[in-house]
């Protein structure tokens, strides 16, 4: 399997955790593609044109010509340590997300997380001048949609059992409380303002997202769900699909023909597990079975 096939595969099969690793892997890479280029062609500065088009800014008059850029912002790095560091903090947090609220969820939160960072980013201009909180500065990085998916799944969850390495077991909750106050140290600073006060807007979606999917109201899924429909709008219509019909007691999966009772009783016996032993207990049909009711939610 050559390296684009394999890349194919990792798209089709790997779940919405590593598709938007992928995408803000990408985009580094097509930054430093053209910074190279740029090097060896003498024609420096071609990667900085598209950091400048992928960058959100709080200043309308420049906005106004890119509004795309508060979106593309949280996919965007530029340092290599910039984006392993929020890499790593997402492929911790969002494993635990994807398995128990599903792809759909982790895409909305990391998309509204971002954005609601953005607005506190720019809304930092407003702030008593004494605070010091106004940016003008370019913003990028995914912390803040990374900042959301873990306060989320916190939030959802807080007593998960996590394993930290050189630590050992510790509640979800607890992690997150310490990359929370730690922002809430840096603020004062004056360094990075901006990124800080976005961490704390991606913290505030992702909380109050979780609370209110508690009470019933998915914001994360419904907006994912008119992203769905918007896009259909511009799509072409297709022919109708040819169904293949399956026999009676035919079984694609473990667990397919469960009834709903069924699945939330080992759903509930899983999570159980979780909190007694920590998530890195579960078998890999445990973690398949969570996977797929995340996603079926």
């Amino acid at each position: 399997m050559s390296i684009t096939d394999d890349i194919r595969h990792q798209w089709r099969t790997g779940g919405m955790l590593r598709r938007l690793l992928m995408v803000n892997i990408g985009v580094f890479l097509l930054y430093w593609a053209l910074e190279l280029a740029g090097w060896l062609f003498n024609m420096r500065g071609l990667g900085l044109l598209l950091l400048d088009q992928l960058m959100a800014t709080s200043d309308p008059s420049l906005l106004v010509r890119k509004p795309w850029s508060p979106v593309t912002y949280m996919f965007t790095h530029q340092a290599p340590m910039h984006l392993f560091w929020n890499m790593v903090m997402f492929w911790f947090s969002a494993q635990f997300f994807e398995d128990l609220l599903g792809g759909k969820r982790l895409l909305g939160n990391y998309l509204l997380g971002g954005l609601a960072g953005y607005l506190f980013y720019a809304l930092g201009a407003l702030a008593p001048a004494h605070l010091a909180l106004a940016s003008h500065g370019p913003i990028l990085g995914a912390s803040a949609a990374v900042m959301s998916v873990l306060i989320g799944i916190a939030a959802y969850r807080p007593d998960l059992l996590v394993h930290l390495f050189l630590i050992g077991p510790v509640r979800l909750k607890y992690v997150a409380l310490a990359v929370l106050v730690l922002d809430l140290i840096a603020i004062r600073s004056g360094s990075n303002t901006g990124g800080h006060l976005a961490h704390l807007g991606g913290a505030a979606y992702g909380f109050l997202a979780a609370r209110q999917l508690a009470r019933g109201n998915d914001w994360s899924g419904r907006f994912v769900d008119a992203l769905g429909r918007l896009g259909g709008l511009f799509r072409r219509r297709k022919g109708p699909r040819m169904r293949v019909a399956k026999g009676p007691g035919h079984s694609t999966r473990p667990g397919q023909d469960m009834s709903p009772a069924q699945k939330q009783a080992r759903v509930d016996a899983i999570l159980d597990k979780i909190s007694r032993s920590g998530y890195d207990s579960l078998t890999k049909a445990e973690r398949d079975f969570l996977f797929r009711s995340g996603n079926e939610k």
